[in-house]
């Protein structure tokens, strides 16, 4: 067809994209196994973000603020980074965020408090507390801790103004149906085989092996037993939010494992380069 002599074509200065992998770190949710993948996968691109105190938030404009005066970052990793992700002009945001059945979670935040230095009340508490006397504490004195708490994270921004309730887990989903990467933790392998694979547009030389960090195992008979009867049941109460909000991930992390291609053989090459990396290490 013949060139319209009166059409102009412009070429605007308009700067590529830039793909930045963000982590939200769900404290007790394999976080530290994840910052180590991330660590090892973009080495000096790494980063992790934290507020000055525990309690600390990070919105997203200072996230984006960040992000603007670093452009050598291409991953971060916060326990500080809440939904809703970050806007920044030219910047693609491919969220990460893990999440656990929630008893085996607390069990793990115990077993983590018992372990580490005490810094406050709540670690000094535990380390002096066995499971039954220490939950026990949690149900009267700390509800935020116990109650729906990955729900909260991500309908909320963890703030916890009153019991989460099934709006709250309709909010959750919708973030979670979003997410650029979902993964579990009773299915990391698994996720993280599925993130390797839908990021690598983006990031075409991305692996994510992992040397396994603060490993808790799963426990639920363990602290059936632990805790007696009616705190347990108080416990799965308290946590039936979550549960629908894991039970529909752990399906989300099995739709997309289904549709990797060769996934069964995928998954045993990563976790052979897992056992190599680990060696090595």
């Amino acid at each position: 067809m013949p060139i319209n002599p009166t059409e102009r074509e412009y070429i605007l200065p308009v700067s590529p994209a830039r793909f930045v992998v963000l982590h939200y770190h769900i404290f007790k949710n394999a976080g530290s196994t994840v910052q180590y993948a991330l660590r090892h996968a973009f080495g000096e691109g790494f980063a992790t973000l934290h507020g000055p105190d525990t309690n600390s938030s990070l919105p997203g404009q200072q996230v984006a603020s960040f992000l603007q005066a670093h452009p050598e970052i291409t991953a971060i990793s916060s326990h500080h980074l809440k939904y809703p992700k970050p806007v920044a002009p030219g910047v693609i945001m491919f969220d990460l965020c893990v999440l656990r059945e929630p008893i085996d979670r607390l069990w793990s935040m115990y077993k983590y408090f018992q372990r580490a230095e005490p810094v406050d009340d709540l670690s000094r508490n535990a380390k002096g507390m066995d499971a039954r006397p220490f939950f026990d504490f949690l149900l009267e004195q700390h509800p935020h801790l116990l109650n729906d708490v990955q729900v909260n994270v991500l309908a909320n921004a963890g703030a916890y103004t009153r019991p989460p309730d099934s709006a709250d887990l309709a909010a959750a989903l919708k973030v979670a149906r979003e997410m650029a990467v979902i993964g579990a933790v009773e299915l990391f392998d698994e996720s993280l085989v599925t993130a390797e694979y839908f990021l690598r547009p983006a990031f075409p030389a991305i692996r994510l092996e992992y040397v396994s960090q603060n490993v808790s195992p799963g426990v639920d008979l363990q602290i059936r037993e632990e805790v007696g009867y009616a705190i347990y049941r108080q416990l799965q109460e308290m946590n039936r939010l979550d549960r629908e909000l894991v039970s529909w991930a752990y399906s989300e992390v099995r739709r997309r494992f289904g549709l990797v291609p060769d996934a069964p053989a995928r998954l045993v090459a990563f976790r052979g380069r897992c056992v190599a990396l680990e060696r090595r290490s």
